[in-house]
């Protein structure tokens, strides 16, 4: 398929809300991505997954939309995450494992015992971002926007908490209510990915432009813009890749997350070694 034709195929709304969607996602999502990295959440990270298809697999079996429910129980876990890892400190870990592994055998169970169609679990995996609602595109552009706010608002605090939590108690930021923030945040954004644009596409816009900024940035502001610049072109090249080779997007934009991961990686490794 030619440029022309893929640009042509911008003038049908789906296919345009879906690549705002996309592109607001890819751009601002990974600025949680790099707290996710940098405060080791990825435990959490998996706990929240798991726990969103448990919210999912209760909306599907009631015969509710999966997003509201999804939200719910997310908020719930975190909020229990955040009250218990208060009490039991550096056993963080132990807490979001447990909840991770419970979550996921719920998840099943309910899918199992009240005949939830697999097509519709499944759904949450695939994701497809030309299916969304104008609410849909709305509620993640709206979502997207406000996390650069307040990154930009917050970014002294959130600095002195990503450096050390302690020190930046001492000088007076309130590190334990930033962290509990960043928690809810983490969550809600896995949240919003599993139920609009698909659990596939997670990683793509929440992980893996972060893992890249990591490796090519010097500083923490640099980490913040480069994640967002990598976010920005692994979804316009991906979602380009994508309907050129007739692929869902979701695949495309995390193969080239994927690629540009691996070349970045590379090209470090041989600086490295020449330095």
């Amino acid at each position: 398929m030619s440029f022309a034709e893929i640009l042509a195929l911008l003038q049908y709304p789906p296919i345009m809300r879906g690549a705002l969607v996309l592109l607001a996602a890819g751009t601002f999502f990974p600025l949680i991505g790099v707290f996710v990295i940098r405060l080791n959440l990825i435990t959490l990270r998996f706990a929240v997954m798991h726990s969103a298809l448990l919210g999912a697999a209760i909306g599907l079996a009631a015969g509710l939309s999966p997003l509201p429910v999804m939200m719910v129980v997310n908020v719930l876990l975190v909020l229990g995450i955040a009250v218990l890892g208060k009490k039991v400190g550096p056993n963080l870990g132990h807490i979001t494992t447990f909840f991770m592994v419970l979550t996921i055998g719920l998840a099943f169970a309910v899918l199992y015992r009240f005949n939830v169609p697999a097509n519709d679990s499944l759904g949450l995996l695939w994701g497809n971002v030309f299916a969304l609602t104008r609410f849909d595109a709305f509620v993640t552009i709206g979502f997207a926007l406000c996390i650069m706010v307040l990154v930009l608002v917050l970014f002294p605090k959130l600095t002195a908490v990503l450096y050390d939590r302690e020190l930046a108690f001492t000088a007076g930021v309130p590190s334990g209510l930033i962290h509990t923030g960043i928690l809810f945040a983490v969550g809600l954004t896995i949240t919003l990915t599993m139920g609009l644009i698909g659990a596939l596409l997670l990683d793509a816009v929440l992980i893996l432009p972060a893992l890249i900024a990591g490796v090519t940035s010097r500083s923490l502001r640099g980490l913040f813009v480069q994640a967002m610049a990598f976010g920005f072109l692994i979804s316009v090249v991906g979602f380009v890749f994508a309907i050129g080779v007739d692929i869902p997007a979701s695949s495309g934009v995390t193969i080239v997350g994927a690629l540009v991961l691996g070349f970045v990686s590379l090209v470090s490794h041989i600086q490295r070694r020449h330095a």
